[in-house]
């Protein structure tokens, strides 16, 4: 579906929505909804939906709980393929609907919590429920890892089968519900000299936001993801979703078989072939040593935007930034959340243009203080052929003691 029809299809989807509103009952409009739809697939239904959602502040989960019905049918009537069923326990999709209750059920005790606060507005000294709250809220924080793996996993895949729409919208979004969390987490950490109304109110904004996009998640995307992914992008999910982490549940105990990609690549030449590289030679597996055991975490993207490249020092779910394989060919506005996009393009065009050569920043992450310094990579020609990122935790650096060390260090024996 391109631009242009997708933009008619939601506002013809509002239309359908404002009638249903009325009280126009699904069977007197159906025939004229799957003419509407007839050209299109139950993706393009579900992505014109979720764009509708996400755009429009008028239309609410009630409005599209009544189009169920409407865009079931198409289904049932044959119109549309049906999506592969899922039925393991270990899949992705069952994985993110786990999560997704896991963290309603935290929501719902803060909620419960937050009444007993209301009954109680005088308690000042530290109480069961307090402590019970502030280990609520921590609870909370986990959906970051559940938000990870959709922005770093699902988004590239889907990007890779044309459907980049409304995904950006989406991360949007997950990025103001992170805002609303950081300033809910805050209040209730303060318990108990804090005003519980206080706290009301920033659960009210975090946990309206939050709901909606686990309705997003589960009736849109994941019904998406189901139409689209073949076995393999699932088995890269899989495969990939640990460096990440995730949101209250357990790892899947069932280890998925690794890809044979790299096995193709490492031998499709010689591994005793020699190349030129700098002042000698390397055949591509002392290379691609080389890279992997520097202390270093190195990215690079391509003249063209392109995510290229990562070196491989640490598993990826040890990495200061994690990178994983499926972001591989994903244009690198798309590596990045939105509230940072204006930063990152700033960088590469600057870089591109010869206006900087290089630029570093650091900030602190845990015991981690990560120095990141982005260059530009230019031929012998003067030819622009991308931005090469390395990254460092620089924390052991500033603990060196002040005296000199030139020796080798002591052994035990």
């Amino acid at each position: 579906m391109n631009m242009q029809i997708a933009d008619q299809k939601v506002y013809a989807l509002k239309r359908f929505i404002l009638r249903l509103r009325d009280e126009v009952s699904p069977n007197d409009i159906q025939e004229e909804f799957q003419q509407l739809f007839e050209d299109a697939n139950v993706v393009d239904v579900l992505l014109a939906e979720l764009t509708l959602l996400m755009t429009d502040d008028e239309i609410t989960i009630e409005d599209m709980k009544r189009l169920e019905p409407l865009r079931a049918r198409l289904t049932e009537n044959g119109q549309h393929e049906k999506g592969n069923k899922v039925t393991e326990a270990h899949h992705p999709i069952q994985i993110y609907k786990e999560e997704n209750a896991a963290l309603l059920g935290v929501l719902n005790r803060m909620k419960e919590l937050l009444m007993w606060f209301e009954q109680n507005p005088s308690e000042a000294q530290e109480t069961a429920e307090q402590k019970e709250m502030q280990l609520c809220i921590q609870q909370l924080g986990e959906f970051h890892n559940h938000y990870h793996r959709k922005e770093k996993l699902f988004f590239p895949i889907m990007e890779r089968y044309g459907y980049m729409g409304p995904l950006r919208t989406m991360w949007m979004i997950d990025d103001q519900i992170r805002v609303l969390y950081q300033g809910l987490k805050g209040e209730v950490n303060r318990l108990p000299e804090v005003d519980p109304t206080r706290i009301q109110k920033r659960f009210h904004s975090f946990a309206g936001k939050f709901k909606k996009m686990i309705f997003k998640e589960e009736k849109m995307l994941l019904p998406i993801l189901q139409y689209l992914f073949t076995e393999e992008n699932w088995l890269a999910v899989a495969n990939e979703s640990e460096a990440f982490g995730y949101a209250l549940i357990e790892a899947p105990k069932e280890k998925r078989m690794p890809t044979d990609a790299k096995k193709k690549v490492a031998h499709s030449t010689s591994a005793t072939e020699n190349f030129k590289f700098g002042g000698g030679y390397l055949t591509t597996e002392e290379a691609n040593l080389i890279l992997n055991n520097l202390p270093l975490e190195i990215t690079f993207i391509d003249q063209s935007g392109l995510f290229k490249y990562f070196n491989e020092m640490t598993a990826a779910s040890e990495m200061m930034l994690v990178r994983t394989p499926s972001s591989i060919g994903r244009h690198v506005s798309n590596c990045h959340p939105p509230k940072s996009l204006k930063k990152v393009m700033t960088i590469i065009r600057d870089l591109k243009s010869g206006i900087r050569t290089s630029e570093s920043m650091w900030f602190k992450k845990k015991d981690e203080y990560i120095h990141i310094t982005y260059k530009a990579i230019f031929n012998e020609h003067g030819e622009f052929m991308g931005v090469l990122e390395y990254v460092q935790d620089i924390q052991p650096f500033l603990e060196l003691p002040n005296e000199i060390k030139k020796g080798l260090s002591k052994l035990d024996h």
